[in-house]
């Protein structure tokens, strides 16, 4: 998904494997090629919480942890070359696709993996038949079970959303690379 003005999606992630859960919150955002992105979860009782962004001149990292907040801002665009959006492309992974429509929703099932070695042999995605944007992922590989499910989406987003507002962090040390 994306959106010339800017767009950002939150959204919670639960995977399982027998009696372990974990549970994530990410947020990612973009705008031609300004990102942020965050993603907090508890694993083993300790919070865990990051964020990154790059704001057009600057890659920052910040990363939190009980004791001290860590700021790494790096000159330049770093962030490894990856796609910004939630772009899926199961249709080139999979062989098989069946739909079905159900409360408003379109349920799209992928099987048959291209790749045999792929652990997922079948991921279903249901999408908004309103506005066509992508509500939840389901899918299952060695006994894990994964589902992420959209919980906002906001269009059009100014310039100043990606930057880093350091008064957030008083107590941060801060490293300029």
């Amino acid at each position: 998904m994306n959106n010339p003005g800017g767009l950002e999606y939150e959204m919670d992630m639960r995977a399982g494997m027998g009696p372990l859960a974990l549970k994530m919150h990410l947020t990612k955002a973009t705008k031609g090629n300004l990102t942020r992105s965050s993603m907090s979860m508890k694993f083993m009782g300790v919070d865990i919480l990051s964020e990154s962004g790059f704001d057009g001149s600057d890659t920052w990292n910040v990363k939190h942890t009980e004791s001290v907040d860590s700021i790494t801002i790096t000159h330049g665009d770093t962030r490894a070359k990856e796609k910004n959006d939630l772009a899926l492309d199961l249709d080139s992974k999979y062989r098989k696709a069946k739909m079905k429509t159900k409360d408003g929703y379109f349920e799209i099932t992928f099987s048959d993996p291209v790749d045999k070695a792929n652990e997922a042999k079948s991921i279903t995605i249901k999408i908004s038949s309103k506005n066509y944007t992508v509500r939840e992922v389901h899918t299952s590989a060695r006994g894990t079970k994964v589902t992420m499910t959209v919980t906002k989406i906001r269009v059009g987003l100014s310039d100043s959303h990606f930057k880093l507002n350091l008064a957030k962090y008083p107590n941060a040390v801060v490293i300029r690379q």
